[in-house]
């Protein structure tokens, strides 16, 4: 399993400029917890994952970034998977949420393999969606379904599906379930398809029309540990299988890989704050 390092330079800049104003944040915040039901609970988490380099990868990388979740003083945090979108709820119940979301997605460029020489790029984007989250069971069973589109026409529509069971024991906090990541066929064409030119320009892939669907199954886990009320650490990972055209495009079978693994890590550290801001998590 090849590894390369990359931390994007949109990356360094959030580090440089949330982490540290969010520690000068907590210097001055109300010692925690803020008083009950008055002002907020202010989440700095530091995340790290590794993850295939592009969709259909067989080669890694390590990417980094910070993100700031709120919540009401005197309010349960709702569990959450690190899989999840970056969303905001607009209407939060104990059993239902639903609200925007945003989504990176990495690109695959000139640098992928020696292989994929003259087939287009696929190149990175932001996707903002909806999503909405239904307990079917409070705090133990949750359906999570995402719906996403990247701002250019071949990033196309993306969707995911979930399930997860949810356990608590002592100072952890268990949480895994099955996935399934869906494309239309701008999507899924952009990532596996190989065009004629791309054909001529390559000299060995044949030309390849990828239709849209299921494209991966898979299954997600996760585990928290609850050192204090301020500090928490999570360890996560999850596994896609790479199905149907995304499974045999060229691109998967020869220079990639039908197995999609995701390592991840993470700090985070609470504390309460008497000024407003809107529910990010």
């Amino acid at each position: 399993m090849p590894i390369s390092t990359r931390l994007p330079f949109l990356t360094m800049l959030a580090l440089a400029t949330v982490l540290p104003a969010a520690a000068a944040r907590a210097a001055d915040a109300t010692p925690f917890p803020a008083p009950a039901d008055t002002g907020w609970l202010v989440t700095v988490n530091a995340k790290a994952f590794l993850s295939p380099r592009y969709i259909g990868a067989k080669t890694y990388s390590v990417i980094g970034f910070p993100t700031l979740s709120f919540r009401r003083a005197g309010t349960p945090q709702i569990w959450s998977s690190p899989d999840d979108s970056i969303n905001y709820a607009v209407v939060e119940t104990p059993r239902f949420s639903f609200g925007p979301v945003i989504n990176y997605r990495g690109g695959r460029y000139a640098d992928a393999g020696h292989e994929l020489n003259g087939v287009h790029k696929s190149r990175w984007t932001l996707e903002p969606g909806i999503y909405g989250d239904f307990w079917v069971v409070p705090d133990m069973l949750r359906l999570h379904a995402e719906i996403r589109r990247g701002f250019r026409k071949e990033d196309g529509f993306v969707g995911s599906l979930g399930a997860d069971v949810v356990g608590r024991y002592d100072r952890f906090t268990f949480g895994i379930g099955p996935r399934i990541k869906l494309g239309n066929d701008h999507f899924i064409d952009s990532q596996f398809g190989i065009t004629p030119e791309d054909a001529l320009r390559n000299g060995v892939f044949a030309p390849f029309k990828a239709q849209g669907g299921i494209y991966a199954v898979g299954a997600y886990g996760s585990v928290v540990y609850k050192q204090s009320e301020q500090w928490s650490y999570t360890l996560h990972g999850g596994y896609d299988r790479l199905t149907q055209d995304a499974a045999r495009s060229p691109i998967t079978r020869t220079s990639g890989s039908r197995n999609q693994y995701t390592l991840g890590a993470g700090v985070s550290y609470t504390f309460g704050w008497t000024g407003w801001t809107p529910s990010w998590r």
